[in-house]
């Protein structure tokens, strides 16, 4: 490397005293623009039009030229009510606010840079404005009084409503004429009327007053008051009798007549109408009673399901308001006599269940049913519509159903015994019910085998994992005394197989190599899942077919033979090789070919492996040749 030497040299100059350097800074859009605050409340009166301008928005952005240009937007909360222009930041009511509607926003704005923004939050208040009027909760109001009213009693009551809110929604009410004698006075508040002295119906029966609601903002509307005075009753109805007995059979049709009842009233007009009713004891509503005062089967009657019936039978006058209504009463007393009209209805179950190797004579169930009637109307006795086999009988008078024949759930599972029940009325009336009786499984049935021999032929190549076979027995018993599994129980001391408990599919679980071992014999044993297991056992006959996975192999390489010189007789079998190759058929039969070392052609060597001298051979020339042989398969 070459040296270099350095010197320093130092000369006076002038030197200025400084040194003035403009530089100019390019902006970068790193401000966001900025509200003046986070959240702005604000109160617009409703009824603003549609294209009002409520504000403006105004959003600072410390950057300058187009990084501080800000577009305005509204982000949320608008309800198609609110619009913002996105250049100038006015904050417009695209359509006429309605408080009633809706009183309140929250808008959410946004300010943006068009790289950065910010956002704040505009909570709208809609103002009240006084654009509804009163309204009454009807068009007209009508009352009735009865002329016994109490002076300073509340009679009536008028509702008038204003949506609007504040002073505007709150209304006074006032009897605006009609009303020069001062009858009622009108609380200018709550609406209500009280009487300010005693009513006479005979002196006026009506009054008509006219009534004015305002609101605080000056809005009114006014309404007419009927008030219709009412006469008074004062004698009540009387029953002939306090009290009433009868019976009756129960079979009578609906509209035949029970009773008829003698009521008078001394009073007038409506006051005297009578109007009867049931008023208790009777919750079906199985009887009826007119105006008339005649007592009916209104449904059919059944005694066995109430034999007896305690009535209240009620008359009231029919005076105009109820609370001045008359009321009498009377106690009815019905018995119902029994006719035979009701089955025998079952009330065992429907279902039994029954063991395959239940012994005969044993009691499989018991039918049972009931007769509402009374007397022989309600004895019973049973049958069997149609025995079935001879498998069941039924006591007549227990309804004991026994078992007189052996069952075999494997040949029927399931027996339907139509059991009859027979009352003792005249004429008797009876009924049916089939009755399932379920023959539950005993394990008495071995799982057998489709096949006692099984034969299947693979290559010894097949992968772990084939499927190879798939056994299968049947079990003749349900549940788990029929649900089957196998296993091998023999023949795989090297677990080369594998079964599947369930579906019975043999599979290879480890390499198979026929010239280790060729075949199989397997023993397979099915069992049954009861609590005592039964099984059955199949053979299963697995021969490998071979497959050439072995090379030929010359066991006794390298060979060494030692042939004298100048030989006369030739050709000479100097050697025979053999090669080894442990596969079958075709894949061991071996040729044998002389490949390399007999450049002179001295030798020959046929397919069978016999090594021959064909020249004779001068040790001077030539002491030592080297023969390549090969062995292949077929």
């Amino acid at each position: 490397m070459p040296v270099v030497q350095t010197a320093v040299l130092t000369q006076l100059f002038p030197i200025p005293a400084f040194l003035q350097v403009e530089i100019t800074l390019q902006d970068i859009n790193d401000n966001p623009p900025v509200f003046p605050t986070d959240m702005l409340d604000l109160t617009v009166e409703e009824n603003i039009g549609d294209g009002s301008k409520i504000l403006q928005l105004t959003a600072m952005d410390a950057d300058e030229g187009a990084n501080a240009l800000v577009t305005y937007t509204i982000i949320s909360g608008a309800d198609d009510s609110f619009h913002i222009d996105p250049e100038s930041g006015d904050l417009i009511a695209t359509k006429r606010l309605d408080r009633e509607r809706r009183s309140k926003y929250s808008l959410l704005v946004r300010a943006d840079d068009g790289l950065q923004s910010s956002d704040m939050r505009i909570n709208i208040t809609v103002s009240d404005v006084n654009d509804h009027i009163p309204k009454f909760s009807k068009p007209v109001y009508s009352f009735d009084i009865p002329e016994d009213a109490t002076p300073g009693s509340l009679v009536a009551a008028i509702l008038a409503t204003d949506d609007d809110s504040g002073i505007n929604g709150e209304i006074t009410y006032t009897v605006s004429e009609d009303d020069e004698e001062g009858i009622f006075f009108l609380n200018p508040v709550t609406g209500v009327f009280n009487l300010t002295r005693a009513l006479d119906y005979e002196a006026q029966q009506y009054y008509i007053l006219t009534v004015r609601a305002e609101d605080g903002g000056g809005q009114f509307t006014t309404i007419r008051v009927y008030f219709n005075i009412l006469d008074i009753n004062d004698n009540p109805p009387v029953f002939s009798m306090t009290s009433y007995s009868t019976s009756l059979m129960e079979n009578l049709s609906p509209g035949s007549t029970i009773l008829n009842f003698s009521v008078t009233d001394a009073d007038d007009g409506s006051n005297s109408q009578l109007s009867f009713s049931i008023a208790s004891g009777d919750s079906a509503g199985q009887f009826g009673i007119d105006n008339g005062g005649v007592l009916s089967i209104r449904q059919p009657l059944d005694r066995e399901s109430q034999s007896f019936y305690s009535l209240v039978v009620q008359v009231h006058d029919m005076a105009p308001l109820p609370a001045s209504r008359y009321t009498s009463t009377a106690q009815v007393s019905i018995i119902l006599l029994d006719v035979n009209d009701s089955p025998p209805s079952f009330i065992s179950p429907k279902l039994t269940y029954v063991p395959e190797n239940t012994p005969i004579d044993t009691i499989v169930f018991k039918a049972q049913a009931t007769d509402p009637d009374s007397g022989p109307n309600s004895y019973i006795e049973y049958s069997l519509l149609r025995p079935l086999g001879n498998k069941f009988s039924i006591g007549t008078i227990d309804g004991e159903v026994r078992l007189t024949g052996e069952l075999d759930r494997e040949a029927v599972s399931n027996y339907t015994l139509t059991v009859v029940a027979t009352d003792k009325g005249q004429p008797s009336l009876s009924s049916s019910t089939d009755v399932v009786v379920i023959v539950l499984d005993i394990n008495d049935n071995n799982p057998l085998f489709a096949q006692k021999l099984y034969k299947v032929e693979v290559g010894e190549n097949t992968l772990t994992g084939t499927d190879l076979i798939q056994v299968f027995a049947a079990d003749g018993d349900e549940g788990t005394n029929g649900q089957v599994r196998y296993a091998v129980v023999s023949g795989d001391a090297n677990n080369e197989f594998r079964i599947d408990s369930v579906t019975g599919v043999i599979t290879v679980a480890k390499p198979l190599d026929r010239e280790k071992k060729p075949s199989y014999t397997l023993t397979v044993q099915s069992a049954d899942r009861g609590s005592s297991p039964r099984t059955d056992t199949t053979t299963v006959s697995i021969i490998l077919k071979d497959v050439n996975d072995y090379i030929p192999t010359f066991e006794l390489s390298p060979y060494s033979v030692n042939v004298p010189e100048n030989l006369e007789t030739l050709p000479k079998v100097i050697l025979q090789v053999v090669a080894r190759d442990d596969d079958q058929g075709l894949n061991s039969k071996l040729t044998y070919v002389l490949v390399a070392g007999n450049e002179e052609g001295a030798f020959t060597l046929s397919a069978s492996g016999e090594l021959r001298l064909v020249q004779s051979l001068d040790r001077e020339a030539k002491e030592q040749y080297v023969l390549l042989i090969t062995a292949t398969d077929a």
